[in-house]
C-alpha cells in the first residue's frame, strides 16, 4: 500500500515538474520582454553617449530580443497549456532549444567571467584580453554581474523546459502534448 501511495505522489510530482519550469520560464521571458520594450522606448538614456552603435542598429537588435522574448513566453506556456497541443511539436520545440542554447552561450561564460574576476582569479577577464584589470568595487562591474546573472537564470530555466518538453513529446509519441494526455480534436 505504501508503494502505491508513494508511486502516485511521485507521478504527480513528475507531472508538476514541467509546469513549474514552464511558468518560471514564462515569468523570466515576460520580464525580459518588458525590460527590452522599455529599452526600445527609452533608447536615448539606455545608449547613453555610446556613439559606436547607430540608433537603428540598437533598435533593430532590441526589437529582435523583444520579439524573441514575447514568442518565447507564449511557447513556454504552450508546453503545458491545452491550446499548445494544437501547435506542431517542432514549432514549439525548436524555438525552445534555440532560446535555451542562446541563453547558455550568453549566460554561463558571462557569469563565470564575473565570478572569476570578482574573486581575483582573472583580473583581466576570462581570456585575459582586457586592457586593464576589472574594478570589482565599481557600479559598472556589479551592473554587469547582475545582467550576466539574469541571463544565467534564463539558461537555468529554459534548458530544463526544453529537455522536459522534448521528453514529453517522445513519451506521447510526438503528438505534441505531455504524456498521458489525449490528442486535441481540433
Amino acid at each position: 500500500m505504501m508503494t502505491s501511495v508513494r508511486g502516485t505522489a511521485g507521478a504527480r510530482a513528475v507531472r508538476r515538474r514541467p509546469v513549474f519550469w514552464a511558468y518560471a520560464a514564462f515569468g523570466w521571458l515576460a520580464v525580459s520582454f518588458v525590460w527590452h520594450l522599455w529599452m526600445g522606448i527609452d533608447y536615448r538614456s539606455v545608449m547613453g553617449g555610446a556613439g559606436h552603435v547607430p540608433v537603428w542598429g540598437f533598435l533593430a537588435y532590441d526589437g529582435l530580443i523583444t520579439a524573441m522574448s514575447a514568442i518565447g513566453a507564449v511557447l513556454a506556456l504552450a508546453t503545458v497549456r491545452p491550446w499548445g497541443r494544437r501547435l506542431p511539436p517542432w514549432m514549439v520545440l525548436l524555438p525552445l532549444w534555440f532560446g535555451a542554447v542562446l541563453l547558455v552561450v550568453r549566460g554561463v561564460p558571462g557569469l563565470v567571467e564575473n565570478v572569476t574576476t570578482a574573486t581575483g582569479l582573472t583580473p583581466y577577464g576570462l581570456l585575459g584580453m582586457a586592457e586593464q584589470p576589472a574594478d570589482p568595487s565599481s557600479g559598472e562591474f556589479w551592473t554587469g554581474m547582475a545582467i550576466n546573472t539574469y541571463f544565467f537564470v534564463g539558461a537555468v530555466l529554459m534548458l530544463p523546459l526544453a529537455v522536459l518538453h522534448q521528453r514529453s513529446l517522445r513519451a506521447a509519441g510526438g503528438t505534441g502534448g505531455p504524456a498521458g494526455q489525449e490528442k486535441s480534436a481540433a
